[in-house]
């Protein structure tokens, strides 16, 4: 992948957040350091970024797309109600009906839904 100034700037803003920010959210925070960036340019960058995973991809039950910069292994948890996301880093194991009728995993996304303490 070719450098770009714009994609570099797309990254650490991902990689410096925890919130899990969408496409929206990204573009704001880009503007505030390149003001003349488009929300096309945005797009096009996390679907590279995410293609190469350099980031992860959630989407909620609404089908808004999520970024986390945090591609190291682990789960999500989706609240049904106020849409946090909180990250979950003891993964789920690979379910042992995989490997018994022969299918390699090359990659994995596990996301739960259901309500946050804050919404039970």
């Amino acid at each position: 992948m070719r450098y770009s100034r714009q994609r570099e700037i797309i990254y650490d803003i991902i990689k410096s957040r925890c919130d899990h920010p969408t496409a929206d959210m990204i573009y704001n925070s880009a503007r505030e350091i390149e003001p003349n960036i488009s929300l096309g340019t945005v797009y096009r960058n996390l679907k590279l970024l995410a293609d190469e995973g350099d980031i992860i991809t959630l989407e909620t039950e609404d089908k808004r797309l999520h970024y986390d910069g945090d591609t190291s292994r682990h789960s999500h948890f989706i609240c049904s109600d106020c849409g946090a996301i909180i990250d979950l880093f003891k993964p789920a194991e690979t379910p042992k009906e995989i490997k018994e009728i022969g299918l390699k995993v090359t990659g994995e996304k596990c996301i739960y839904y259901g309500k946050c303490t804050k919404c039970i």
